[in-house]
């Protein structure tokens, strides 16, 4: 039977340690909601316009509507919808 040997803990450290690492990823957090990106998502697309995936779909192969495509997932230029929405 293998014996299982404790190390003593920091828990000073432990907890600096903690605390940088939550105030890292609060930092992101709050920078990403700062962030204003510059593309919409297929999910927003259709939020914004009230539409179905299938509209969306049609509209997008009909090629009157500007995206581009990161993998799997499309993405739509904020700009097009501000200019267009305003008219």
């Amino acid at each position: 039977m293998k014996k299982i040997t404790q190390h003593p803990v920091d828990y000073d450290q432990l907890m600096e340690t903690f605390v940088a690492v939550f105030t890292e990823i609060l930092d992101i957090l709050k920078y990403n909601q700062t962030v204003d990106t510059q593309y919409y998502d297929s999910a927003d697309v259709k939020r914004l316009l009230n539409i179905s995936d299938s509209t969306l779909f049609r509209i997008r192969k009909s090629q009157h509507i500007p995206y581009i495509k990161i993998g799997k997932k499309i993405f739509y230029p904020k700009a097009f919808f501000n200019n267009t929405l305003k008219k």
